[in-house]
């Protein structure tokens, strides 16, 4: 309510014009109320609500266990079990080759000759001169006996008895030179026959009939005549990169792919190379596989899958995995705001995202749900 004054006498005009202007600052009690109401009620109400949509309603999940076996790719290469250039056991003229590249043979089967004129006449002699060094041994201990007999009847000295014994002796080791002499010639003309050393193919000709070989100081193709590989059994000669030597074992189960063959053959580590492949950083491995109906073919490319021990990994769904500028990252919850994780993951064939490195376990994942977060923001969710 407002209040009015009237004055008489000369100070009227001077009171009157002081309560005006105390009343114009001040303002009615009314007025003043609603004014103060007007300003400040409005502004309080605007940031509180600013303040909450800046918070993001974002899902939360965690990062799942699961059990994988990971397997480690290697490649190379299929191999013979064995592998030997044959050459000549004796030396001379190459008369037959008895198999061609691609022949099957078997353990103790011919494979080529040597012309065995030369040592047959060999056996020859070395027999014949067996044979005399027998008769005078033969003669030598018939002559030891009658000089002993002499000896014990007074007719024959211990000097006679002496050195009828030492031809006897003597007797008894050329026999025993030339009986030696006799059976290297007979294994000389046996050697001029070349038998497989074991069941397996003929995979290379060096040499054709008619050419002079020799046994001694011989190494290379050039010195051979054959080339024989096992091959029943074969085995992938495989190289994995140094990164995987950990996870390595030997016995470890693998798979073996190779181009011709409609599925993968079975095999397992079998010798893990102690040594590495300085150039290339790699790691060898012999992987046996068997190959009884002789499909697989030594030399071609071989493809495998070792499968290393169980271990227990983490997955996360896929929409949680961000990229920018070639990084790759997820965001999560830490208190109540978003933080970007550089992460590497791998996906496995049955679709799990298994992280590899960047998350622990107990990280809050952040899943998006109606709008955009980044690090930063402030988020909040029902679920942790």
């Amino acid at each position: 309510m407002c209040t009015y004054f009237r004055f008489q006498s000369g100070w009227t005009i001077v009171v009157a014009t002081i309560i005006a202007a105390f009343l114009a600052i001040a303002g009615c009690d009314s007025g003043g109320d609603t004014a103060s109401t007007a300003e400040n009620g409005p502004s309080t109400g605007t940031a509180a609500n600013e303040a909450e949509a800046a918070i993001k309603n974002v899902r939360i999940v965690r990062p799942k266990p699961i059990t994988v076996q990971e397997k480690i790719v290697a490649t190379g290469s299929i191999g013979s079990k064995q592998t030997s250039n044959i050459g000549p056991l004796v030396q001379g003229v190459i008369e037959t080759i008895h198999v061609n590249v691609g022949d099957r043979v078997s353990k103790g089967d011919p494979l080529f000759q040597t012309r065995p004129a030369l040592y047959e006449r060999e056996v020859d002699e070395a027999e014949a001169d067996l044979a005399l060094a027998r008769a005078k041994m033969t003669n030598a201990r018939l002559n030891y006996e009658r000089t002993k007999k002499l000896i014990d009847e007074g007719f024959a000295t211990q000097t006679r008895v002496d050195e009828a014994k030492t031809a006897f002796d003597v007797g008894r080791a050329e026999t025993q030179k030339r009986d030696a002499e006799f059976k290297t010639a007979r294994r000389n003309l046996e050697d001029t026959i070349v038998k497989a050393p074991y069941d397996g193919v003929i995979t290379r000709r060096f040499n054709d009939e008619g050419v002079y070989l020799s046994n001694v100081f011989s190494s290379g193709p050039e010195s051979a005549v054959l080339q024989i590989q096992e091959n029943h059994i074969v085995v992938a000669v495989v190289h994995a990169p140094e990164q995987h030597l950990k996870s390595l074992k030997l016995q470890q189960k693998a798979l073996v792919f190779v181009e011709s063959q409609a599925a993968p053959r079975e095999s397992y580590v079998l010798v893990l190379n102690d040594m590495l492949d300085v150039g290339a950083r790699a790691v060898e491995m012999r992987l046996p596989i068997d190959n009884s109906d002789y499909s697989l073919k030594s030399g071609q490319f071989a493809r495998a899958e070792i499968f290393t021990e169980l271990k227990t990994v983490y997955a996360i769904p896929r929409e949680a995995i961000f990229e920018d500028g070639g990084e790759t990252y997820v965001l999560v919850r830490r208190g109540n705001v978003a933080e970007r994780i550089n992460i590497v993951f791998q996906e496995q064939e049955d679709g799990n995202i298994v992280v590899k490195e960047g998350l622990a376990p107990e990280d809050d994942i952040i899943i998006l749900e109606t709008e955009p977060v980044k690090a930063g923001d402030h988020v909040k969710s029902e679920a942790a």
